[in-house]
């Protein structure tokens, strides 16, 4: 029988050491949203994307909007309506889509810490987006920080304004050093896009005197859909969110793995696993007024080591 995973993962696993692990959490990917998923989607607020832009850079976004915003039309078919976005349409996402179909999604609510995951080939519309689902599978808990969202009841959206470049600056470093989450995209075998989340303790994430990022991966369900993406396709984004502030810092560049890590402070870091991924910045995008949210902290994961 074909193996569910493709063989960046199938490295990945057998290099850890969990394919049977692995195999047995693979159970929940499908083709298909599981009927228990539908209610989920149709209320969430927010939906991580990822996509793929020009010279092959791939791009990790946010979407927003009022409950109802994603619909789920059947097991294969998921509608995002445009008229109840409450993020911009300046995102790189809705550029991307036009010449490049396949992306990620990541439906995360983090009050609950309930997330579902979704890859899948879009189709623009005249009143949003078709997204005809490849795969589909929920995700555990772990590493989410609770918060609430609220909008304000005023209707419409600021101007967002956007600012670009290439080398991490003063003001996208502290950015960084302050976030307890990220939002990671990447693609693997036939450029199926993908969508994932990292979370921890404030400043878990490790800025390198060169401006590369250093990322501490936890332990998890065994699949490492991301890193065996990366093995494949170096090409990744990742998206930090300043919550007080709705403010976007969104990075294109190219990831790389690093384990066996074993001094105790690295044990530390990575829970026990000693492994990390490291980023290297080629673009990033910074969007003020990216979205109009309240966003009301509750705690962190417990499990953040």
């Amino acid at each position: 029988m074909d193996s569910i995973y493709h063989e960046g993962e199938q490295k990945v696993q057998e290099i850890i050491g969990e394919i049977n692990v692995a195999n047995a959490n693979g159970r929940v990917i499908a083709g298909k949203i599981i009927k228990g998923a539908f209610n989920f989607i149709n209320a969430q607020q927010m939906v991580i994307v990822s996509s793929t832009g020009e010279n092959d850079r791939v791009w990790a976004s946010l979407l927003m909007g009022k409950s109802g915003f994603m619909t789920v039309v059947d097991e294969k078919n998921v509608l995002l309506d445009y008229s109840l976005l409450q993020s911009t349409k300046r995102d790189i996402f809705f550029r991307n889509i036009n010449t490049h179909h396949k992306i990620g999604m990541l439906f995360i609510e983090l009050l609950t810490r309930r997330r579902y995951r979704l890859n899948g080939k879009v189709t623009v519309t005249g009143a949003g987006l078709n997204i005809e689902v490849i795969e589909a599978y929920p995700n555990c808990p772990k590493y989410i920080q609770r918060r609430k969202i609220s909008f304000s009841k005023t209707d419409g959206m600021n101007e967002a304004q956007q600012h670009e470049g290439t080398i991490l600056g003063h003001r996208e470093k502290e950015f960084i050093k302050n976030a307890d989450t990220l939002f990671v995209g990447s693609s693997g075998i036939s450029k199926n896009m993908d969508a994932s989340h990292r979370g921890g303790a404030k400043g878990f994430v490790e800025i390198l005197e060169n401006g590369v990022l250093k990322i501490p991966d936890y332990q998890g369900n065994s699949m490492y859909n991301t890193l065996g993406n990366f093995v494949l396709n170096p090409h990744a984004g990742v998206l930090f969110i300043d919550f007080q502030q709705g403010t976007s810092l969104q990075l294109s560049g190219t990831a790389s793995l690093l384990f066996d890590q074993s001094s105790e402070e690295d044990l530390q870091k990575t829970t026990g696993t000693g492994r990390y991924w490291l980023f290297e910045t080629e673009k990033w995008i910074l969007t003020e007024q990216h979205h109009r949210a309240d966003w009301e902290f509750i705690d962190f994961s417990p499990f953040n080591p």
